[in-house]
């Protein structure tokens, strides 16, 4: 019984592992899109800047915080994965 909860364990941290590694990955790639992207329009924002277009302020202001929202969901999550990793390990050395 216990050896079954063992492995059900086992194999939950690792699906656990390879979603959140996904979505850090996921993440990562969308902020860097949405960089680019800004980036890219970044003439045309900053020339309606200078003219007074409110939605230029707005469209910089909402890049730039969907950019610092996907760069700080793949800081956590990469700050969480050395624990995951640990465990892991942990759990592999002590068989």
């Amino acid at each position: 019984m216990f050896d079954k909860t063992g492995h059900i364990k086992a194999l939950f941290r690792r699906v656990n592992r390879a979603v959140q590694i996904g979505f850090a990955s996921l993440f990562l790639a969308i902020g860097g899109l949405l960089l680019m992207v800004l980036v890219l329009q970044s003439p045309g924002l900053l020339k309606g800047l200078c003219s007074g277009d409110s939605q230029s302020l707005e469209s910089i202001i909402s890049g730039l915080a969907g950019v610092g929202l996907c760069w700080l969901q793949w800081r956590y999550r990469h700050v969480v994965y050395p624990q995951l990793r640990r465990e892991f390990l942990a759990g592999r050395n002590a068989r």
